[in-house]
């Protein structure tokens, strides 16, 4: 489905501390703020970066994902005063561009916290064609997010159909609910159902 993409595309070549993080977000957080309920991907474009720090990743597709996981579990309901903290928002992580040496920091970051991110490699203005998986993901659900990117959407009664897996609706929608806390797949109601679809159009695991 169509997504606000808002993009965060530093021009300095080292993309160091949590400062700077938060002078480079500040840009774009009274948007971040005002979406009112509406899902968007807050996506790093590292294409200039030659390095970057976890604090830096910490103060913007970090703090992006743990916003998306308060809003996905309904935790922190009375979003607090400080500026920075987490707060539920519906955004979904996601970085563009990047050198090996960048992607492979990104990559442990989120690997040290068991955690995913994409990586989009194609995108349009509403949407991520295609992208690859980094960080950390449960095989089981790697398998669901390719299964899902597949069909582009379904229920999980429609991926239980459509799966040569011996699993439970139940067990598949547990799986889809994973995934959308992580925040790897969006979701809207189909009567008393979810349908789900996978942040990018063609997703490239490991699984």
């Amino acid at each position: 489905m169509p997504l606000n993409i808002i993009e965060l595309a530093p021009d300095c070549v080292h993309l160091h501390g949590a400062t700077l993080a938060q002078q480079h977000l500040s840009q774009v957080l009274p948007e971040l703020n005002g979406l009112n309920g509406d899902p968007a991907v807050v996506l790093l474009n590292l294409a200039n970066a030659t390095s970057v720090t976890g604090s830096y990743l910490r103060g913007t597709v970090h703090w992006a994902l743990l916003c998306g996981q308060a809003a996905a579990t309904g935790s922190l309901a009375t979003p607090a005063m400080e500026k920075w903290a987490v707060r539920p928002l519906p955004l979904f992580p996601a970085i563009i561009g990047g050198s090996d040496e960048v992607v492979d920091d990104v990559n442990d970051f989120f690997t040290a916290r068991n955690l995913p991110i994409l990586q989009a490699n194609k995108r349009s203005k509403s949407q991520l064609i295609s992208a690859r998986l980094l960080g950390s993901l449960d095989r089981y659900l790697g398998a669901t997010l390719l299964a899902l990117a597949k069909l582009r959407e379904a229920t999980a009664a429609e991926l239980a159909a459509s799966s040569g897996e011996t699993i439970t609706v139940n067990a598949w929608s547990n799986r889809l609910n994973d995934l959308y806390s992580l925040r790897l797949v969006t979701r809207k109601r189909d009567g008393k159902f979810w349908r789900y679809s996978p942040l990018a159009e063609e997703i490239k695991t490991w699984a």
